[in-house]
């Protein structure tokens, strides 16, 4: 027996075992069956041997990967660091013990559990990329390129390496650099829509916005209904100004997400999205946009509503764990836009006529950062026609903890008054939005019982957050509306750390050793807040009727890109 063999029987059967063919063999059958699929088979297989030989590493690391399959990363994380610590000089398990933690969201064990299988072995690339992505997820830019160039140094034909790499170089702002970089990727793998995706968001910063369109067209054909690049094209059609075109895409988005018809598969519910879909369902029968098809699923809500109503004087989470067949009922909810009202643009304009915007403009640029608010900005049958879009579309799919919902482009918010909103503000505010073109908007919806957006900055260069809800809704007129704080978000902050609820304690520290201001604009119906997208905002204190009707309804328009012109 040489020593590799030697050292096979010791991890099999222990230092001392005898060992056996037999167990040998119950091991490949385990590992025949789970990568077959037949993974019940597969347990079995890798219990048996592990009852005979605990530390067995091979049974152990592949359990670990079966019980990761079926999604129980606890118990999976359990296995695979016992399969590390009976072979600690087996690279692979370093690497995939790295993936379910990384998976699991502990990326700084993530990134040692890469190290460690990269130290075991230098060449092995796959440790390498993820270790580049779980720096650039934890913001750790300069170490994701350099650690994408260690790959690429290893092995210069890495499409996916090229294309990882544009990604960090586009966060940094190297737009030509990127660009090489995807460009490359696609050389070597000309159907990779990703890069052809990517390729097209740099081109569209760049203003080269034909160039863009054509990248996202290819990205299509390599993967057709790719929605991320359907989207993207959406934009990039408005920045062409073919509005029609761009309404096509968000509307083909919309319908793929929410138009399939299939069950839901969601493990939990939303308290404050069941008690809106019942108020809105109620709301259109009322108004007789739906048919009677649809009272079965309306009770449905009621007495799911009923039943998740939390007991008078307790404080449960919004999110609540259910079975499929408790969810089964209120399918159609999550699954299908049941409602869309007409929504089209105003011959005569959708902006207010009496709008002064040598004014607008004055107020804005001679305050540093830049904010200022309008009253009065839309007409009254623009006003009209966005309140009704926004009470009757079934739309909101986007769910939050605080109980607020969201309606996005690509969800079906998009609509020709929207888009007609969006280009005559940046027509006629040009000294404020200068050559920045509309590239996100949504609109959230918020539950009178509940909190609203936590502060966070915006990834964009001009920010038009706007509310639409009747003012006889506001409970208290000297709140319910938009704090800002006359601070910029550090330019050295990227995305993750300046729009995340768990950097809140660190941006209020920050804020407070600046000596920032707060500026606090009530609630108005029909007042938009426009402002320098850098600076840090949130929702102020909500007091709101109760009813759909009144729920407060803010609109938020994202101009341009950040710290660029």
């Amino acid at each position: 027996m040489n020593r590799e063999e030697r050292r096979r029987e010791e991890k099999l059967h222990g230092r001392n075992a005898g060992g056996t063919a037999a167990a040998l063999a119950g091991l490949r059958e385990a590992q025949m069956h789970h990568q077959a699929g037949r993974l019940d088979d597969a347990e079995r297989g890798y219990q048996q041997l592990l009852a005979r030989i605990p530390t067995q590493p091979d049974a152990l690391h592949g359990l670990g990967l079966l019980l990761y399959r079926r999604g129980n990363l606890r118990d999976a994380l359990t296995r695979l660091a016992q399969a590390r610590a009976a072979d600690a000089r087996n690279p692979v398990y370093c690497f995939n013990h790295g993936v379910v933690l990384q998976r699991a969201g502990l990326l700084p064990d993530a990134v040692d559990a890469y190290n460690r299988a990269i130290q075991l072995n230098p060449r092995y690339i796959d440790p390498r990329t993820n270790l580049g992505n779980v720096y650039k997820e934890l913001g750790r830019l300069a170490e994701a390129q350099a650690t994408y160039e260690q790959v690429l140094a290893l092995s210069p034909d890495h499409a996916e390496a090229h294309n990882n790499l544009g990604v960090v170089l586009k966060e940094q702002g190297r737009l030509d650099a990127a660009a090489d970089a995807y460009r490359k990727a696609i050389a070597l793998k000309p159907a990779h829509a990703e890069a052809h995706n990517n390729l097209g968001l740099v081109l569209l910063e760049q203003g080269l916005v034909d160039d863009a369109i054509r990248s996202f067209e290819r990205a299509l054909q390599a993967h057709p209904g790719y929605g991320t690049a359907l989207y993207n094209l959406g934009i990039a059609w408005i920045w062409r100004e073919d509005i029609p075109r761009a309404l096509r895409c968000f509307a083909e988005t919309a319908k793929a997400k929410c138009a399939h018809g299939r069950p839901v598969t969601d493990s939990a519910i939303f308290r404050s999205r069941v008690k809106h879909d019942a108020e809105q369902i109620g709301y259109l029968f009322e108004r007789g946009l739906i048919g009677d098809e649809w009272h079965a699923y309306h009770e449905a809500l009621l007495d799911l509503c009923g039943r998740l109503e939390p007991a008078p004087g307790t404080v449960s989470p919004n999110r609540v764990a259910l079975s499929p067949a408790d969810l089964q009922p209120v399918a159609p909810s999550f699954n299908r836009l049941l409602y869309i009202a007409p929504c089209d643009m105003i011959a005569e304009g959708a902006l207010a006529p009496d709008l002064d915007p040598a004014a607008i403009e004055a107020r804005y640029l001679a305050t540093q950062p830049e904010v200022t608010y309008i009253d009065g900005l839309l007409s009254e049958e623009a006003l009209r026609r966005l309140r009704e879009f926004c009470w009757t579309s079934t739309i909101w799919k986007k769910d939050y903890e605080n109980g607020y919902i969201g309606a996005f482009l690509g969800d079906g918010f998009a609509s020709p008054l929207l888009l007609q909103i969006a280009e005559e503000l940046r027509r006629r505010l040009p000294r404020i939005f200068s050559t920045h073109r509309l590239t996100q908007a949504w609109a959230f919806k918020h539950d009178s019982a509940r909190r609203g957006l936590n502060i966070h900055a915006d990834a964009a260069a001009v920010n038009v957050n706007f509310w639409i809800t009747p003012d006889e809704a506001n409970l208290n007129p000297e709140s319910g509306g938009l704090v800002v704080w006359d601070k910029e978000a550090p330019r050295e902050w990227d995305f993750k750390t300046y729009n995340s609820d768990k950097a809140r304690g660190s941006i209020y520290e920050w804020l407070t050793s600046q000596g920032a201001n707060e500026i606090k604009i009530p609630y108005r119906a029909n007042r938009a807040v426009v402002f320098n997208s850098d600076l840090f905002h949130e929702t102020d204190d909500i007091a709101f009727k109760e009813g759909l009707t009144n729920r407060r309804i803010n609109i938020t328009l994202l101009y341009g890109h950040r710290h660029r012109p």
